[in-house]
């Protein structure tokens, strides 16, 4: 390989290696190399193309305007090697690499977490990135490569985006709780902040102020979990918690749509093939029995 194409090609395997490890250390372990060789790599790669090409925001590498276009390139260059190999082989190419998915805490620490062991254990080369991230992460400026979100996207529209589900809600409150305090529980509540969401829009409209409020739906759960107050949880999370028992809802509970999300020229790959898929099948195991809808004036479960 001729000196300009090579130094081409290390710049196109640097920025797609910073675009998907981001943190130094991650980057430098991707190329088998240590910290001080990526940043010398990237400042050759810089005055070669003359513009910067990644910079540190956060205490993470990411690709500048000038770099994600070089990320854009080496990619489109990966799916014509693995589409090349498959024509040669007969066979689809390995699934390898690393994936980077995102969902809200409590999808990803309760969702997709236990579910992870099938992943990995169908695809031993596969590495995976889980981002349990409140905020939605853009896939476009290539935070993240997956995304699993609660609402259709609004913006990003160039984005891949399918519904894969939808997810229940219901009450819940730990067990034995409610006896011990002789009487139902508060209604725990979102903060200012989280008004716009769905659930707690509901909350403000059928249950009494609250004395606890929290900021998401993890926060909710824990709070739930040390007694209190009742939640209003996925049903098939809350069902999922031994130590929580359901509760009738003063209004029927509810609902959020699931919707997968990915970048157009990434999801041709056969790892980001492989891990939606996967997403789409732990989503359809949550339809799970959902908490019961009594009336208000049903006894209170303790």
């Amino acid at each position: 390989m001729q000196g300009g194409a090579r130094e081409d090609w290390d710049a196109f395997r640097l920025l797609l290696a910073i675009s998907r490890g981001r943190a130094l250390a991650r980057v430098a372990a991707s190329l088998r190399v240590d910290a001080s060789t990526v940043l010398r790599r990237l400042a050759r790669a810089e005055a070669a193309h003359g513009a910067r090409l990644a910079e540190r925001i956060g205490g993470e590498l990411r690709p500048t305007g000038a770099g994600a276009r070089l990320v854009a390139a080496a990619e489109r260059m990966e799916r014509e090697v693995q589409a090349a190999r498959a024509a040669v082989t007969g066979t689809d190419s390995a699934v390898a690499g690393l994936v980077r998915l995102t969902a809200v805490p409590i999808l990803a620490n309760r969702v997709l977490v236990p579910a992870l062991p099938r992943l990995c254990a169908a695809h031993p080369a596969l590495a995976v990135e889980l981002q349990a991230e409140p905020r939605d992460l853009s896939l476009l400026g290539r935070e993240t490569d997956i995304a699993l979100r609660l609402a259709r996207p609004a913006r990003e529209m160039a984005a891949r985006a399918r519904r894969v589900g939808r997810l229940a809600y219901g009450g819940f409150v730990r067990r034995g709780a409610e006896a011990a305090a002789g009487g139902p529980l508060p209604w725990i509540g979102y903060a200012a902040a989280m008004q716009a969401l769905p659930q707690s829009r509901w909350l403000a409209r059928h249950c009494p102020p609250p004395a606890v409020l929290v900021s998401d739906a993890e926060s909710m759960l824990a709070a739930a979990l040390a007694g209190l107050g009742r939640a209003l949880l996925p049903a098939a999370i809350g069902a999922a918690e031994p130590a929580l028992c359901p509760v009738p809802l003063p209004a029927p509970a509810p609902e959020r749509e699931l919707w997968l999300i990915t970048h157009p020229e990434l999801a041709p790959l056969p790892r980001i093939r492989a891990a939606a898929a996967w997403i789409g099948e732990t989503v359809a195991a949550l339809a799970a029995p959902q908490a019961p809808q009594a009336a208000a004036s049903s006894p209170p479960a303790g």
